[in-house]
């Protein structure tokens, strides 16, 4: 059967989505025709709103729909940076309550193979931050790629002629994981990571 050229379009802009694959897409696209008008328009002018409406945080590059965004105006003041690869990666701490200061987003980590370079990234403003608003922790929370680590390793080293204290989160096992389960190179870096009892 061959798809009316509409339904391709559909099908191959969902398979532009991260971690959707062209089964999926078809799915979704299929699923999206199946339901009533209303609910498409909805979406439609959901995306559209949140294209028009919804931008990077001068400051801190979360994405929000007033500049400076809510974090940097209610934390103005603070003294520890946490760095995040993307907005997202900030909902996690934020759910949790478990962090009060200023964020910092860097829209991506090093990626030579992919052609992101620093220049991509937003490091020279991060470290702009750090100078300004003598700043005295940057929280490097990325994620355990090969790519994530080159990152923290360039923050470190822009930062090295600062009195900054540069930490990153502690890499290890879940909770409730056994070990038989786990890789080995979350089980050297849980390792590494030990604390005293």
């Amino acid at each position: 059967m061959v798809e009316p050229q509409s339904l391709e379009k559909l099908i191959s802009e969902f398979a532009s989505l991260p971690g959707i694959g062209h089964k999926t897409a078809r799915r979704l696209a299929y699923h999206m025709l199946s339901r009533s008008r209303e609910r498409v328009v909805s979406l439609s002018e959901s995306l559209l709103a949140a294209a028009e409406k919804v931008k990077p945080c001068s400051v801190c590059h979360v994405y929000t729909e007033v500049d400076p965004c809510p974090l940097c105006s209610s934390r103005a003041g603070a003294k520890i940076i946490c760095v995040v690869e993307k907005s997202s990666d900030i909902l996690p701490f934020e759910n949790a309550g478990i962090y009060k200061g200023l964020y910092h987003v860097l829209g991506g980590v090093l990626s030579p193979l992919d052609g992101v370079g620093p220049e991509a990234l937003y490091i020279p403003q991060l470290v702009d931050r750090v100078r300004k608003e003598n700043i005295s922790e940057v929280i490097l929370a990325l994620g355990s790629s090969p790519e994530a680590d080159s990152t923290a390793l360039l923050i470190d080293c822009l930062l090295e002629d600062t009195n900054v204290t540069r930490t990153r989160l502690a890499r290890g096992i879940p909770m409730g994981s056994d070990l038989e389960f786990i890789d080995e190179i979350t089980m050297l870096r849980a390792f590494e990571s030990r604390v005293a009892l």
